[in-house]
């Protein structure tokens, strides 16, 4: 059932999504007044459509206390999947080859329970199985996540869903070239002006962005049969239906009003009681296109910081970039809101030296002028911002960079990891159990921590260059690739540098390499 009108001749892409670690959960969960699970020890994570892994196995490393079980109907994904584990001895993660109407009888209740790039794509007795897993696994106080295509911002997007997706059915061959020959007609039609693209600059804009992504993906994405987008009512009726109540969604900025809509519309979020219907409001101002929702079974509300600090205190926060200075301007979209005053230059300070929890946070002497209450939202805007980060526990200040040290990676995960995806083309998401998530760097990054682990600072671009050279790879600046060896060496030489002064004491920080012994 669950793999009728999917594409299955094409596998998927490997990806690490950060909004559905637990700790992103938790966070959500906390700051709507939503006690979340525990994530210290005997936690189970559950990942419904786990494609090729990378999701399960890395929160797996990140998170070894936590049980992590991933479901794929696409036995060419588990098997894959199934590999990695064994090849890390990844003993507390495993991944089942399965139909959602097919689920073993004792898969038993999760804390945790994930699904994404699989809601819009099923058909609406699949979506049924969705939510009675959701009824049966979710257990009571337990969060579950789900992303799909979102109403309104698809609306004028659709027609290139569908024409992309009645044009391949024309051509030959897999997936792969069936995409490649609608992309190209997309493309004849667009510059041949037809009226729907004139109509429509922002679709016509779209099909720039739709030439830069991966095939596959785009394969997976558009010519499933049961593509579906949803307003967010629909959804929420839904899992309601279910038994589960609308907690908060991701990214975190979008649980604030006052951050997705321009200042002209706030007063009607400020008569707005009702979040489903707030919710509604905020897609219509922002014309939302996906959505990142979290739903909870039988959940516990809390009153107060106090109730916040005895449900989640083992969060920590932290500044997410070594040497912020304020003011910071962060672009959400929508809104570009700067953040700059006393309240926030203190919490920059203290947060520069190290995680600290909330309450360690509030009872500081620096704040005691501000109220417990209005702290902690300043706390998590700062993550709405991108100011702040999250953590799962304690994070050391950054180390100074020590460029003439000899480093290890401890983790067999990581190490597999930037074996597989190092100069891969994409982001490289290594475990950190600090972070209880994955650290996203640079697929060039990558390449460089490796070159310093084998070999040390020392000729370090020398070899980067050449490895370079030896798969082809040009780099690129301003989107475009750089051919000239003089100019292509002096990125490298910067890749390099910003690498030991930034990236390597970062990594340091949340665990992922560590000075190597002394022999």
């Amino acid at each position: 059932m669950t793999a009728q009108g999917y594409i299955t001749d094409v596998s998927y892409i490997p990806g690490f999504y950060p909004q559905m670690a637990p700790v992103a959960l938790r966070h959500v969960a906390a700051l709507n007044g939503v006690a979340p699970p525990a994530a210290t020890v005997g936690f189970r994570f559950l990942e419904l459509g786990c494609g090729l892994g990378r999701v399960v196995t890395t929160l797996a490393a990140a998170n070894p206390r936590g049980e992590f079980i991933g479901v794929d109907v696409n036995p060419e994904h588990t098997a894959a999947a199934a590999r990695e584990i064994a090849a890390v001895d990844l003993g507390n993660a495993r991944v089942l080859t399965a139909d959602l109407a097919d689920l073993p009888a004792d898969l038993g209740e999760f804390e945790f329970v994930t699904l994404h790039g699989v809601f819009s794509w099923v058909g609406p007795e699949v979506r049924e199985r969705i939510l009675d897993v959701a009824r049966r696994h979710l257990a009571p106080g337990g969060l579950l996540l789900v992303s799909y295509n979102a109403m309104p911002g698809w609306a004028h997007l659709q027609p290139i869903r569908g024409i992309l997706r009645q044009y391949a059915a024309l051509r030959q061959g897999d997936s792969v070239q069936r995409v490649r020959d609608a992309l190209a007609y997309l493309v004849f039609l667009r510059d041949r002006q037809a009226k729907y693209f004139v109509d429509n600059p922002r679709a016509s804009a779209y099909i720039d962005a739709l030439l830069t992504q991966d095939v596959r993906y785009l394969a997976h994405e558009y010519l499933n049969q049961h593509w579906t987008s949803f307003y967010f009512a629909e959804v929420a009726e839904m899992f309601g239906n279910a038994g589960l109540t609308f907690v908060g969604s991701q990214p975190v900025h979008t649980n604030f009003w006052d951050l997705c809509v321009r200042p002209e519309f706030q007063e009607l979020f400020r008569t707005t009681r009702d979040r489903l219907v707030t919710e509604a409001h905020k897609d219509f101002c922002a014309n939302t296109a996906f959505r990142w929702d979290i739903y909870a079974k039988s959940p516990r509300r809390f009153d107060g910081v106090e109730g916040r600090l005895a449900a989640a205190d083992d969060l920590e926060f932290r500044v997410a970039k070594p040497g912020t200075r304020l003011p910071v301007q962060a672009n959400l979209g929508v809104v570009t809101s700067t953040v700059d005053g006393p309240l926030y230059g203190t919490l920059v300070e203290m947060l520069s030296g190290g995680s600290l929890p909330l309450s360690r946070i509030l009872a500081d002497g620096r704040l005691a002028a501000t109220p417990p209450a209005d702290l902690a939202r300043a706390v998590d805007a700062g993550v709405a911002l991108g100011l702040f980060e999250v953590s799962a526990g304690h994070v050391p200040a950054a180390p100074g960079s020590k460029a003439g040290k000899a480093w290890s990676i401890p983790g067999r995960f990581n190490r597999s990891i930037l074996e597989a995806d190092a100069l891969g083309g994409r982001a490289v998401a290594v475990a950190s159990e600090r972070l209880g998530t994955g650290q996203m760097i640079g697929d060039l990054d990558a390449a460089i921590l490796q070159e310093v682990v084998s070999g040390g600072p020392e000729g370090l671009a020398e070899r980067l260059a050449s490895r370079l050279a030896a798969g082809r790879r040009t780099l690129q600046r301003d989107g475009k690739p750089v051919d000239d060896p003089v100019e292509q060496r002096t990125l490298v030489d910067t890749a390099c540098e910003n690498f030991l002064s930034l990236t390597l004491p970062r990594l340091q920080q949340v665990g992922v390499v560590e000075p190597a012994a002394a022999t």
